[in-house]
């Protein structure tokens, strides 16, 4: 979408702190840097936001950066009114304060964009391939949502 080259240093299953470490290896300080980490430790959050931070301190141009909060998926504990959903909106409500424009809630984008009956405040099964990864449409929209931040951020046209 963004006709730029795109580094990818997720793994899947890792929390925020591995992902820290590999980005202290390769880190790429020219470039935009979007930072989806910590949905494998949410439990942890002042971890995650410490991670994310250091991440951000690491790449040096806060320009160029676009923080993506926390989901949740179809777990018990991170449905609205639980103590795990709690923990991810107010991590989420936190970034947002702190990063402003340039953290997006993908939880909040992805649940308004699927919409429908949702009364659990979790991320929709339609989007999902199991009880919290994106399955490709999923994955269609995280890429649309950031794509769109981007340009509003002036980093994509």
């Amino acid at each position: 979408m963004l006709g730029k080259d795109v580094t990818g240093l997720g793994v899947g299953g890792q929390k925020s702190d591995q992902i820290l470490e590999r980005y202290r290896a390769r880190q790429v300080p020219d470039g935009i840097l979007a930072v989806w980490a910590g949905n494998n430790n949410f439990d942890d959050p002042e971890r995650v936001e410490a991670d994310v931070d250091a991440i951000a301190a690491l790449h040096g141009n806060p320009g160029k950066l676009l923080v993506l909060g926390l989901v949740n998926g179809d777990y018990p504990g991170r449905r609205i009114g639980e103590a795990g959903y709690q923990k991810i909106v107010d991590y989420n409500s936190r970034q947002a304060a702190r990063f402003g424009e340039h953290f997006l809630d993908i939880r909040a984008a992805l649940i308004a964009r699927v919409g429908g009956n949702n009364p659990g405040d979790i991320l929709p099964a339609k989007i999902r391939k199991d009880k919290i990864h994106l399955n490709m449409w999923g994955n269609w929209l995280v890429a649309r949502l950031v794509y769109s931040r981007l340009k509003q951020l002036g980093l994509a046209s």
